[in-house]
C-alpha cells in the first residue's frame, strides 16, 4: 500500500513536472513601449488578463488586447509571442479631448487660485515677519538705552557722560522708531489677514475645482490577482 502511494506520488509530479517543463519552453517576453506622459497603463489582453506592467512573460501565441491611461482613448492592438524570443510593441496613444478641455481649466483654476489666495498669503505671512523683526529691534534698542541709562549714573568720569548721553538719545531714538514700525506693521498685517480670508472666501464662493474621473474602465472586470508566469494578471469572472 505504501510502494503504491508512493508511485502515485512519483507519477503526480512527474505530470507537473512535464507540463512546467513544456509550458516555460512555450513562454516567450512581450515589452509594450506605450506612449503616455503619466507612465501608467493598464492592459487587458484577450478580454481575461490585466497587465499593468511594461514587460512580462505570456505563452507563445497571437493576442489582442486594449489599452488604457488616464486621460488617453482606449487604443486596441494585436500582438505575437514568439517562445524564447522578446516581442516589442509600441502603442501610440491619444489625449480624450474631454481631458485636453480639463487640463485647460484645471490650469486656470491653479492661476486664480495663486492670485486669489497664495499672493495674499504670502503678503501676510512677509507682514507678520517684518512686525516681528520691528518687534526684536525695538527689544533690542531699549535693553541698550536702559544700559546707557546705568552707566550714565554710575560713571565717575565726567568725559564719558556727555558720550553716554549722545549714546541714549541715539538708541532712543532707533527703539522709538522701530516700536513705532511695530505697531503700524501689525496693524497692516491684521488687515491683510483679513483681506486673505474674504479672498479665500470668495474664491471658494466663485470656483469650483475641475474634475476629470480617472477610473480604470476595466476595474469592474478583474477581481483575483494572479501571478503566473513572472506577470501580474487579474481573472475575469
Amino acid at each position: 500500500m505504501k510502494a503504491l502511494k508512493l508511485l502515485i506520488l512519483s507519477t503526480l509530479l512527474t505530470f507537473v513536472g512535464q507540463v512546467t517543463y513544456a509550458q516555460n519552453n512555450n513562454m516567450g517576453e512581450v515589452r509594450f513601449l506605450v506612449n503616455v506622459d503619466n507612465s501608467y497603463f493598464e492592459i487587458e489582453i484577450n478580454d481575461t488578463m490585466l497587465l499593468k506592467r511594461y514587460k512580462d512573460s505570456l505563452p507563445a501565441g497571437d493576442y489582442s488586447a486594449k489599452v488604457w491611461s488616464p486621460g488617453y482613448i482606449m487604443n486596441r492592438i494585436e500582438f505575437t509571442v514568439v517562445a524564447g524570443k522578446m516581442t516589442e510593441k509600441r502603442v501610440d496613444m491619444v489625449k480624450n479631448n474631454n481631458f485636453n478641455e480639463y487640463e485647460r481649466d484645471y490650469k486656470k483654476y491653479r492661476m486664480q487660485f495663486h492670485k486669489q489666495l497664495t499672493a495674499p498669503l504670502a503678503l501676510t505671512l512677509t507682514s507678520a515677519v517684518t512686525s516681528g523683526v520691528f518687534m526684536v529691534n525695538a527689544y533690542n534698542y531699549k535693553k541698550k538705552v536702559i544700559a546707557d541709562i546705568e552707566d550714565y549714573h554710575l560713571s565717575p568720569v565726567t568725559s564719558e557722560i556727555g558720550e553716554i548721553k549722545l549714546r541714549i538719545a541715539e538708541n532712543n531714538k532707533k527703539y522709538n522708531f522701530h516700536r513705532s514700525a511695530f505697531y503700524i506693521n501689525s496693524g497692516f498685517t491684521f488687515l491683510f489677514v483679513g483681506g486673505t480670508i474674504w479672498s479665500y472666501m470668495n474664491f471658494k464662493k466663485n470656483n469650483i475645482e475641475p474634475d476629470y474621473s480617472k477610473d480604470s474602465p476595466f476595474k469592474d472586470k478583474f477581481s483575483l490577482n494572479l501571478t503566473p508566469y513572472g506577470c501580474s494578471l487579474a481573472i475575469k469572472l
